[in-house]
C-alpha cells in the first residue's frame, strides 16, 4: 500500500540514524576493502533507500539504483548530485534486476534482504548481473540463534516488523542464504545495542 511506502521513507531516515552511527565506520572499512579489491567502475545498490552509502563511494564511478519505493528517489537524487554521482533509477526488484549478466563490478546491499519477498531469488539475481572477480558487499541484521529468548522474540515480532517496516523480517537466516549462493564469502558477526534486530552479520562475496 502506497500509505506505508509514504510513512516507511518519511520516518526511514530517522529511525536509521542511531544504526546508521553504530556502523559508520564498520562500513567505511568495509567499503574501503570492496574498492582496493574489486575497483569498481559501476557499481549496483539494491534498495538504496535515501542514499545514505553513498557518502562510502569516490566520485566517478557509473551508480546504478535498484529502489522500488518510488518516495525515496527524491532524496536520493538529491544525495547522488551532493556526492557528485551520477546515478541511473532502475526500474522493478531485487529478484529481477534489468541488468544484463556480468555488467557491475560491484553490489551493496545494507538493511535490505531482511525485506525482499524472495531472498534466495534475488541473491541468484546478483550473481547473475556481477562480473566474474566482482563482489557483493553486504550488511545486515539477522536471526539470533535457535532457541535464544531473543530468536522467539523476533519471530514474534516478525509481522509487527512486515506491516510497519516495509516488509522487514527479524528473523530472516541471511548469512546462510549468501553461503549458499557464493562459494566465496567472508563475513564478520557481530551484535549491536538494539532490540531485536541486535545480531549483525557483515562482509563480502566474491564471484568466482
Amino acid at each position: 500500500m502506497l500509505w506505508r511506502k509514504r510513512l516507511f521513507a518519511h520516518l526511514y531516515p530517522r529511525l536509521s540514524a542511531r544504526h546508521e552511527a553504530l556502523v559508520a565506520e564498520r562500513k567505511r572499512a568495509l567499503f574501503q576493502e570492496a574498492l582496493g579489491r574489486v575497483r569498481p567502475e559501476r557499481v549496483l545498490e539494491i534498495g538504496p533507500g535515501p542514499g545514505t552509502n553513498l557518502a562510502y563511494l569516490p566520485p566517478g564511478v557509473a551508480y546504478l539504483a535498484l529502489e522500488p519505493n518510488p518516495f525515496f528517489h527524491p532524496r536520493l537524487r538529491e544525495e547522488a548530485k551532493r556526492r557528485g554521482l551520477a546515478l541511473t533509477l532502475l526500474p522493478g526488484r531485487a529478484e529481477a534486476i534489468p541488468l544484463p549478466e556480468e555488467s557491475v563490478d560491484l553490489v551493496v546491499g545494507t538493511l535490505v534482504f531482511c525485506s525482499v519477498a524472495d531472498p534466495e531469488k534475488a541473491l541468484e539475481e546478483v550473481h547473475r548481473v556481477l562480473r566474474p572477480g566482482g563482489a557483493y558487499l553486504f550488511l545486515e541484521h539477522v536471526a539470533a540463534p535457535k532457541g535464544t529468548p531473543l530468536r522467539l522474540f523476533q519471530e514474534a515480532a516478525t509481522p509487527f516488523f512486515v506491516f510497519f517496516g516495509d516488509g522487514c523480517h527479524p528473523n530472516r537466516k541471511t548469512i546462510a542464504l549468501i553461503q549458499a549462493r557464493f562459494p566465496r564469502v567472508e563475513a564478520e558477526a557481530f551484535s549491536l545495542p538494539l532490540p531485536v534486530v541486535a545480531p549483525h552479520v557483515a562482509g563480502l562475496a566474491f564471484k568466482e
